[in-house]
């Protein structure tokens, strides 16, 4: 049992975390802020 982790991460998540490399990122978009030319290209660096 993870205790430290919150129970509001899921297990996918926390396994495509297990899975990431060093130097890989990952994107947590706002689902509040509006699409901007910039989002596009900060998630288009990052795929």
């Amino acid at each position: 049992m993870l205790k430290t982790i919150s129970p509001l991460i899921s297990p996918e998540l926390l396994k495509v975390l297990a899975e990431m490399g060093h130097g890989m990122r990952l994107f947590f978009p706002m689902p509040t802020s509006p699409r901007t030319a910039w989002d596009r290209r900060l998630f288009a660096q990052m795929v």
